[in-house]
This record gives structure tokens, C-alpha cells and sequence, in this order.
């Protein structure tokens, strides 16, 4: 049988691993104020600019990554604005796009000049947009009128409308082969659509009510943030394993923007009704830490190049920023400072074809011996404190029996 001194090893050692797994509960840093109820935001990873879109004050304003303050404030759509609800950026051109719900219009604004270069006339309710930087095709979720429109980034000019499923509400990607993903909120699908054809592949059910969606372009793999589920699907981004959902994970109350970062493959869900930011490692698909931010995140959005994700806090009207690893392993400064805003993950998605793995004390990835570290601390505390614990206790005196009289040989 294993001595007392062996049990409480193993079980000091148990319980350090324990410790080290469970996922961690960190507050971001940074907060930055901006227009009301922001909800979408989209990164240009060029120039660091964050153009975050403000719902009720129908403007996007601008923010200058380098510095976390804002520069500009911009009305968009029509003569008074109209909803902003969806935005994208071309990492290319610099070229952003606005989708305008109530006046069914996208609006481009020029990167450089901030100006409005045109209002283009899509389908009822746009409620998702994402930019191929590849070739510059923009792809519209036309909730109301569950289709998509394309549009040429090149003439500024919408070519056609397909359709997909029931309240589409979002759109991803992948720029590496031009798969676009929609998700259709209603029918709780999400659609695959060939990028050369603008024909719908398959429609992959998912979880209940699929409110975002994110493309890793390196590896292929489809996140699905589920609204009524409190999950996140994992879809094979592989037309040889049919665009199936390979895993399911439980997030935050009420997912409702997801993000990757393709140089590190962490993926970011934003949790509307637990003020949180779940972050998954998406290399195992496991959940590592919970980050709270803001009142009612509703949009996120990650410059690759340094880490930092942008987390859109509808009911605040802040911009939240959570320093994670990047492809230079550096993160921005967490100096906290005032004023900007949020959504689809995918439109800051620009080519990666680095990746990296390093960790970070706010949304990095812990690598395997950090955890192995800090599972042998804990565990060396317990054995110790063990230790101390019986020296520290009186001895039982043991009584010594007599031996055994000898009888005579009879």
C-alpha cells in the first residue's frame, strides 16, 4: 500500500494541475469612450486604425490604434445617417464599408480622407458585411431579405443577390480559397458559398440562433457564435470533410461577435449578457480565460499584427482592449484613456501565412510549461505545509509488549 506521505503527494499534485487548468477570470485594462451604443468594429492592420460603428449616433468614429485615442467622427448613410450596423475594412485599399440596416445601403468611405465616396443600394436589412482582401469582393447579409449581395470593391458597384437561409446576420471569409460563410440566425444554418460562383455549397446546421461568425485562414476552421445556445461551433473549413461541425464549446451568456487572430489561431467570443470575453485556444479548442470588459459587448475585432483585440460594449458606449500575443510577440500599452466603439470578426481579417504560439498575461495562449510550473509550485506548497503539519504533531507513545516466557521442554 502506498504511505500517507505518497497519498498526499498525488493529491497536492492533482490539485495544482487542477488550479492551473481551470480557465482565469481577468479584467481588461484599457477602455476607451466613444459614440452611443457602438456595435460592430472592424481593424485595419496596415495603418492600425480602428473604425468602430456607433448605432444610434448613425457615424463611425475612428480610432488611432498606435496612440488608443480617437481621431474623427463621421456620419454616415443618408443626410441624418440610418443605423449603422455591420462594418468591414479592405486592409489593401483602406477602403471601409458600412452596412446601413434601415436605409438598405452600404456606405464606403475612403481610409486616407475619411470622406463618403458612395451609398450603395443592397437588399432589406444589412445586417453583416466582410471584405475578400484577396480580390476586394464585399459580401452583404441581407437579414430581411435572406439573401447576400456582392459587391465589386473595385467599381463600388453590387453585382447580384443569392440566397441563403432565414435571417442572415452574418457573413466571414477566407480569403486563402474565397469560401464566403453566412449565418442564418432564423434556421440556425450556416451557409457555405463557393467565391468564384456564388453558389451555395451546403448549409450547415449549427447551434441555436448563429449570430457571428470567424474564418482562421490558415487553418480553415469556421467559428459560430450561438446566441440562444451559450456555445461556439467549430466547422471544418475542408470540402473533403463536407464543411461538418468538428466540435461545440460552451461560452458566455448570449455570444454575440467572435474574432480570430490568424497568426496565433485564439479565438475571442464576446458575451453580451456576461460582460465577458471568452477565449479559446484553437489548437485544442478548449477554453483558457475569461476576460470582463464592458456592459453588453456586441462587436470585436483584432489587429493581427499586434494582438489587440477591440471589444465593442454596446450599452456603455466604450471600446474595451485586451492585450493578446501577436505575430512579434508585443502587445500595445494598457494606458487607459477616453473616448470611441464594434463587429462582424472577420472584417479585419487580412492574409496571414506566419503563425505563431506565445502567451500572454491578458489573452495569451499558457503554454504547456508555464502550466507545468506553476502545477509544481502549488504542489511543493502543500507537500511542505504536509511536512511542517507532522513534525508539528506529538508522537504517540508506544508501549513495548514483554516477550514471550520460554517454557521448559517437558
Amino acid at each position: 500500500m502506498l504511505s500517507s506521505f505518497a497519498v498526499i503527494s498525488i493529491i497536492a499534485m492533482m490539485v495544482g494541475f487542477s488550479l492551473v487548468a481551470l480557465p482565469a477570470v481577468i479584467a481588461a485594462k484599457t477602455t476607451i469612450g466613444v459614440g452611443t451604443n457602438p456595435d460592430a468594429v472592424a481593424v485595419n492592420p496596415q495603418n492600425g486604425r480602428v473604425y468602430v460603428v456607433d448605432y444610434t449616433d448613425s457615424n463611425v468614429t475612428i480610432i488611432d490604434g498606435s496612440k488608443n485615442r480617437p481621431l474623427v467622427n463621421i456620419t454616415v448613410g443618408g443626410e441624418n445617417g440610418d443605423e449603422p450596423d455591420a462594418i468591414a475594412v479592405n486592409p489593401n485599399t483602406g477602403a471601409v464599408y458600412v452596412a446601413q440596416y434601415e436605409d438598405n445601403t452600404v456606405t464606403v468611405i475612403d481610409g486616407s480622407t475619411y470622406a463618403q465616396i458612395k451609398n450603395i443600394t443592397v437588399g432589406n436589412g444589412p445586417d453583416g458585411i466582410a471584405v475578400n482582401p484577396s480580390n476586394g469582393m464585399v459580401y452583404v447579409a441581407d437579414n430581411q431579405d435572406n439573401n447576400f449581395t456582392v459587391i465589386n470593391g473595385m467599381t463600388n458597384k453590387a453585382l447580384k443577390n443569392f440566397t441563403v437561409g432565414d435571417a442572415p446576420a452574418a457573413v466571414a471569409v477566407d480569403p486563402t480559397t474565397g469560401t464566403v460563410y453566412i449565418a442564418n440566425y432564423n434556421d440556425s444554418t450556416v451557409s457555405v458559398i463557393d467565391g468564384t460562383t456564388d453558389k451555395v455549397l451546403v448549409n450547415v446546421t449549427v447551434g441555436r440562433d448563429p449570430d457571428a461568425v470567424a474564418v482562421n485562414p490558415n487553418t480553415g476552421d469556421v467559428y459560430v457564435a450561438n446566441e440562444r445556445d451559450n456555445s461556439l461551433s467549430i466547422i471544418s473549413g475542408s470540402a473533403v470533410k463536407g464543411y461538418e461541425v468538428i466540435g461545440t464549446l460552451l461560452v458566455g451568456r448570449e455570444p454575440d461577435a467572435v474574432a480570430v487572430n490568424p497568426n496565433t489561431g485564439t479565438v475571442y467570443v464576446a458575451n453580451d449578457r456576461d460582460n465577458t470575453v471568452s477565449i479559446i485556444n484553437g489548437t485544442t479548442n478548449t477554453e483558457m480565460e475569461n476576460v470582463t470588459v464592458g456592459d453588453g459587448p456586441d462587436g470585436i475585432a483584432i489587429n493581427p499584427n499586434t494582438g489587440t483585440v477591440y471589444v465593442a460594449n454596446y450599452n456603455d458606449s466604450t471600446i474595451s482592449l485586451i492585450a493578446g500575443p501577436s505575430n512579434s510577440s508585443t502587445s500595445v500599452s494598457t494606458t487607459s484613456t477616453s473616448s470611441t466603439s464594434a463587429s462582424t470578426a472577420s472584417s479585419a481579417t487580412s492574409v496571414a501565412t506566419t503563425s505563431s504560439s506565445s502567451s500572454s498575461s491578458t489573452g495569451g495562449v499558457p503554454e504547456f510549461p508555464t502550466q507545468l510550473g506553476s502545477a509544481v509550485a502549488v504542489t511543493g506548497v502543500i507537500v511542505v505545509a504536509y511536512m511542517f503539519a507532522r513534525r508539528a504533531t506529538p508522537r504517540r507513545s508506544v508501549t513495548t509488549m514483554p516477550a514471550a516466557a520460554t517454557l521448559p521442554d517437558s
